[in-house]
């Protein structure tokens, strides 16, 4: 299924991810999907209130000023990420753990539950690290991770990984309640193209 149509269908879901919170400490919670039609309708709606097709912020919605980003604390925000491989999506779960900190903070980040749109479900945790930056330059994002590690299906290993490049913004009321934007990178030797990620805290 191609991206754009995936999002267009769901852009007017009101479906979001299963008990989410807002609490500032706990991130949402992560339901255990089973098949990539159960996670699609979660992902999508999650992606289209945030990003279009290309993980460009929707019109109205900005990323967080320096003075919304807190300079100490945590957060986790949880989510989804996804692209297409071979023209057909695969989608994962994701969870982004941000340390607040003036100026640059960090970022952990994981993914994994991977399914794909045909082949099923992919097995592996994708990790990496990265940085927070509050205010940062014209042309450089807010939220920076890089993750990796190896996701197998049918009995192949894919040496995968996915750049993030996204912003801090807001979540009903809460200024700095979610991160999204896009996914860059390789699954074994297939592009994932059109990659997005979002996620809530």
């Amino acid at each position: 299924m191609n991206r754009v149509n995936m999002l267009a269908a769901f852009a007017a879901s009101s479906v979001l991810l299963a008990g989410c919170s807002n609490d500032d400490g706990g991130g949402s919670t992560t339901p255990d999907y089973t098949s990539f039609a159960e996670i699609e309708p979660d992902a999508a709606a999650m992606q289209s209130s945030y990003t279009d097709s290309n993980g460009a912020l929707l019109m109205g919605i900005t990323p967080a000023t320096a003075m919304d980003i807190p300079d100490s604390g945590s957060a986790t925000y949880n989510g989804f990420i996804g692209g297409e491989i071979g023209g057909s999506d695969l989608i994962g779960q994701l969870t982004i753990n941000a340390a607040f900190a003036a100026g640059d903070g960090s970022i952990t980040s994981s993914a994994t539950g991977f399914f794909h749109e045909t082949d099923g479900a992919y097995t592996g945790t994708l990790t990496g690290t990265g940085i927070l930056v509050q205010d940062p330059p014209m042309g450089v994002s807010q939220v920076q991770t890089d993750i990796d590690g190896t996701l197998s299906n049918g009995g192949t290993d894919y040496v995968t990984a996915i750049a993030l490049e996204g912003s801090i913004i807001a979540n009903g009321a809460d200024p700095i309640g979610a991160i999204a934007g896009t996914a860059d990178g390789n699954v074994g030797g297939n592009f994932l193209d059109d990659g997005v990620f979002s996620a809530e805290r």
